[in-house]
């Protein structure tokens, strides 16, 4: 098959139809939620107006930590077609995760001109994300109870094994960035550079709303310094 019409099958029809489903089944569950939660607020004794304060307050606070969200579909779509990238990001997508394993798969082959590695990459990011939502079936309860056993007994080495765990999924994911060197490896610091000044200033400020624009506001720093890096020719 030629590019084009990989192309074509990429964003194609049939796609999109799928999107618009799944995208409605989001939203038909959001609002089955909020509805839930309206109800159960009148049980317990809220105002009105505390709850509709809650929910703009909410809704607000949701747009700026969003962007990464359109960055990734930006990305994925280049390679993966508009309406998989977009479905896949409308329910437990993320950038990280979406991003390296259409890269795990696109390896092996040519994503744009071989349309069984575009399938692949689909049952790949597909098949992978179902780990998480499983395992908080089957085991988010007894690993809960065992972290909460751990900081009733030893709260200071708890707290050391988790920052140790996030920092080992921060080196897996951002040694493969430093490998590549120039302009990736830069970004990456960069980002870095950014996120420990927004901690600074909540520590300083305990501006804990900050958190909310931390990680929008320097991937989007991050990237803008990446496109001032090559244009200075650090690749």
């Amino acid at each position: 098959m030629t590019k084009e019409q990989i192309f074509d099958i990429k964003n194609g029809a049939y796609l999109y139809i799928m999107g618009i489903v799944v995208a409605i089944f989001v939203l038909v569950q959001s609002v089955i939620f909020l509805r839930r939660a309206w109800k159960r607020g009148k049980e317990i004794g809220l105002s009105t107006e505390r709850m509709k304060a809650a929910a703009v307050s909410s809704a607000t606070f949701s747009i700026v930590p969003s962007v990464p969200i359109v960055l990734s579909l930006l990305t994925l779509a280049a390679a993966l077609g508009v309406p998989y990238a977009w479905t896949r990001l409308t329910v437990i997508g993320s950038m990280i995760y979406e991003v390296t394993a259409a890269e795990a798969v696109a390896s092996v082959g040519n994503i744009n001109t071989d349309l069984s590695v575009f399938v692949s990459a689909m049952w790949v990011m597909t098949i992978g994300i179902l780990a998480g939502p499983i395992f908080n079936l089957v085991g988010l309860k007894r690993y809960q109870n065992s972290i909460k056993r751990m900081l009733e007994k030893d709260p200071a080495w708890a707290e050391i094994l988790i920052a140790a765990l996030f920092m080992g999924l921060v080196a897996a994911l951002g040694s493969k960035e430093i490998a590549k060197g120039g302009v990736a490896m830069l970004t990456l610091f960069s980002a870095a550079v950014l996120m420990i000044i927004f901690g600074l200033i909540m520590n300083l400020t305990r501006a804990k709303w900050l958190e909310s624009f931390a990680i929008p506001v320097s991937v989007i720093g991050a990237l803008a310094l990446s496109v001032l890096y090559v244009s200075l020719g650090m690749v």
